[in-house]
């Protein structure tokens, strides 16, 4: 399972895109924890300034929630959707999984998956939107920033 990173803010607490993520995820594991789980997420300006990897806060949140330590593998110091699967590519590819799951933001889901089959495009894979919990004033610029941002890769034709 592969969890994308989102923001946290300059102490490290968790963005609501970040929570609704992981709640997805824990849920998840929660019925299924045979399955490992890659967060991602390192360092950037527009989602983490502090002194400790986003993984770091993701791993965290899942372990309070009864995700044991050993459910994890290593997880990349990425900085945005495109290095989440540049990064992890090579670990899917290794570990050949049976169903390989994708968590990430409902709003985020056409754009990841587009990048998803350009970089990784591994054929047995679920992606699983996590049901976004923003007000709509706080939700509608980021759906307009998606669809911008989708059919600029899509103009550039990204093959990762």
């Amino acid at each position: 399972m592969i969890v994308l990173g989102a923001p946290n803010d300059h102490l490290g607490n968790l963005s609501q895109i970040a929570e609704d993520r992981l709640a997805c995820a824990c849920h998840f594991y929660g019925a299924n924890n045979d399955f490992k789980i890659i967060c991602t997420g390192g360092f950037g300006p527009h989602f983490n300034t502090t002194d400790r990897p986003h993984y770091d806060y993701a791993k965290k949140y899942l372990t309070d929630r009864n995700v044991p330590a050993g459910a994890f593998l290593d997880c990349p110091l990425s900085a945005n959707t495109i290095e989440d699967f540049q990064m992890t590519r090579e670990r899917v590819l290794e570990e050949k999984p049976d169903i390989l799951v994708v968590i990430t933001s409902d709003f985020h889901l056409p754009r990841a998956r587009f990048l998803y089959d350009r970089i990784i495009g591994y054929p047995r894979v679920v992606f699983l939107p996590a049901p976004s919990a923003l007000p709509p004033e706080q939700l509608s610029p980021l759906l307009e920033h998606e669809a911008r941002a989708l059919q600029k890769l899509q103009e550039r034709d990204y093959t990762g």
